[in-house]
């Protein structure tokens, strides 16, 4: 039997056929394989896969033997597939599909390191380290005279290939070595800058600004002085003013010299000692009150009221006296006399006032008995007592003593008047 050339049919894999094998054809038709061709070039890197293909030979001339590659066998007969490149880089590890990638390296095969790239250098300072990679530390280190700050001084690449942390800087850290603190301060450095430490009397950034006022001894105290005199001689010890950085100082009082002859009053003695360099002050100030001798004190009548000035009592007291109602003084005593005391501490024309001892009867009120002015009530705020002031008032403008109200005339007023009973 003459055999016809053989059909070189490529089995296709893409037929999806479920049925594998030879057909029941094979014997009748005289079918036979051919050798399987070359595995095909892996279609990856890693991890991939190969195919190669094979021929089948048939007979033409019989019967029912198509010229086709289905008559021999199934499609998928033709192809066969296999793994190829089952590996993976860096220590990976491939269960012949995929890789597995150890920490730190990337890609499809393991093929590609993290790698964070240089995190930058920084002034005055140097970076230490030359590989960026995951798992790579990188330090920063300062030039002498700097100090590192802010930031941190070790960074480390992450997996998410960012450095930890953030660049630290070199700040200056010398600054005392210009000596910049003045007076005997104490310098101390810090980033970029200097603390000076000053010692007392001194302030200002650099301990160059001077902070104290003149120094004061010898400042008299006030000064009160009693005298029969209208006129009395004061002396007084001049204030000693010193400055302890020795600047100049200027001096001033408003009195010429340690004394002065005062009248009856009070008066302020004034020293002021003025730094020009710092416009800083100290003064001494002091005062100098001149009075008439005190009195002694005077007594209240008995079933009586005492009435006096209230104002300047150390320049003089003008007393006189009520008798309460139905109460008079033994006969021959004058009523209406002010009781005065002046410079002299002395009473005129006495220092007893007396007492309204005498039951007025209407047998002595008839016989001309001499009974003065009197009170029913010298309770506070009674009408009374407003009478009363009111009344000394009157009295002692129109006496012999009208001066003190002259002299202190918004002092002489009946709410200035004090009323003992």
């Amino acid at each position: 039997m003459k055999s016809i050339p053989w059909l070189l049919l490529l089995c296709l894999s893409l037929l999806g056929s479920t049925e594998c094998g030879i057909t029941s054809q094979w014997d009748e038709c005289g079918c036979r394989w051919d050798e399987w061709e070359a595995w095909s070039t892996c279609n990856s890197e890693c991890n991939g896969r190969r195919s190669r293909t094979r021929k089948v030979w048939l007979y033409k001339d019989k019967s029912g033997c198509y010229f086709a590659f289905s008559t021999c066998a199934t499609s998928d007969m033709g192809s066969d597939y296999s793994s190829c490149n089952t590996f993976c880089h860096n220590g990976g590890t491939s269960n012949s599909y995929s890789c597995s990638c150890v920490t730190g390296f990337y890609g499809a095969c393991c093929g590609f390191q993290v790698n964070c790239g240089n995190p930058g250098s920084i002034s005055n300072g140097n970076l230490n380290g030359g590989t960026f990679n995951y798992g790579s530390t990188v330090t920063y280190t300062c030039y002498s005279g700097y100090l590192l700050v802010d930031g941190t001084s070790s960074r480390k690449c992450e997996l998410n290939a960012i450095w930890s942390g953030t660049n630290p800087r070199c700040a200056y850290y010398n600054s005392c070595s210009s000596g910049p603190c003045k007076n005997r301060a104490t310098c101390t450095n810090i980033p970029d800058d200097y603390q000076c430490a000053c010692t007392h009397g001194w302030s200002g950034k650099n301990c160059d600004v001077d902070i104290l006022p003149p120094s004061l001894t010898n400042c008299s105290s006030d000064k009160y002085i009693t005298t029969t005199k209208l006129t009395d001689l004061v002396e007084w010890q001049i204030p000693t003013f010193t400055d302890p950085h020795d600047f100049p100082i200027d001096v001033t009082a408003n009195y010429l010299n340690n004394e002065f002859t005062f009248p009856w009053g009070d008066f302020n003695v004034s020293y002021s000692a003025v730094k020009p360099s710092n416009g800083l002050s100290t003064n001494c100030l002091f005062g100098v009150s001149l009075r008439p001798n005190p009195c002694t004190p005077i007594n209240v009548p008995v079933n009586g009221a005492l009435i006096c000035n209230n104002w300047k009592t150390d320049y003089g007291q003008f007393c006189t006296f009520f008798c309460k109602e139905s109460y008079t003084v033994p006969r021959g005593v004058i009523i209406d006399d002010f009781y005065v005391c002046g410079a002299s501490g002395s009473w005129t024309p006495t220092n007893i006032i007396p007492d309204c001892s005498v039951m007025v009867t209407n047998l002595q009120s008839t016989t001309g008995y001499n009974i003065g002015p009197t009170y029913s009530n010298c309770s506070e705020y009674s009408d009374n007592r407003r009478e009363m002031q009111e009344f000394y008032i009157e009295k002692l403008s129109q006496s012999d003593f009208s001066y003190f109200c002259e002299k202190f005339q918004e002092e002489c007023i009946p709410e200035n008047v004090s009323i003992q009973c």
